[in-house]
């Protein structure tokens, strides 16, 4: 597609689409910003998860290890199992927060990041087509 900058008859029009342009790249490229910020945090929380789940299970082997203790009393061994099982369904909820996206979840994902790219490419042109094309103009 072709941009007539022609239609932008005087400076002040010119002036008034480059303003607009800006925004539209503002809007880009903060949307941009916001991506690689998501995805630093799916970093971090997937490292965050990895840690306590690691948590999680030696907590569980602890109490694998007391439940296997001979001769400790009916309360002790309640409040040991209790604990295990409070702690399985930790791991359980733990392991699902893990869980990698799908790959069509990811697919849209860069499809959303290749989009941004084109759309700031363009707009970064045309921005630059209009700077030439006041150059030009008197008024």
């Amino acid at each position: 597609m072709t941009v007539d900058y022609a239609l932008l008859t005087d400076r002040a029009m010119c002036d008034a689409a480059t303003a607009e342009i800006e925004f539209e790249l503002k809007t880009f490229t903060t949307r941009e910003a916001q991506g690689e910020l998501t995805d630093t945090r799916s970093t971090r929380t997937a490292t965050t998860t990895t840690a306590e789940l690691a948590k999680t299970n030696s907590l569980i082997a602890s109490k694998d290890v007391l439940l296997a203790t001979p001769g400790l009393d009916a309360v002790t061994l309640q409040d040991a199992a209790d604990e295990r099982a409070a702690l399985l369904v930790h791991r359980t909820a733990l392991t699902k927060r893990g869980r990698p996206t799908s790959g069509l979840d990811r697919f849209l994902t860069e499809v959303n990041g290749a989009q941004i790219d084109t759309q700031v490419t363009t707009l970064t042109t045309i921005k630059a087509g209009i700077a030439t094309h006041r150059d030009t103009l008197t008024s």
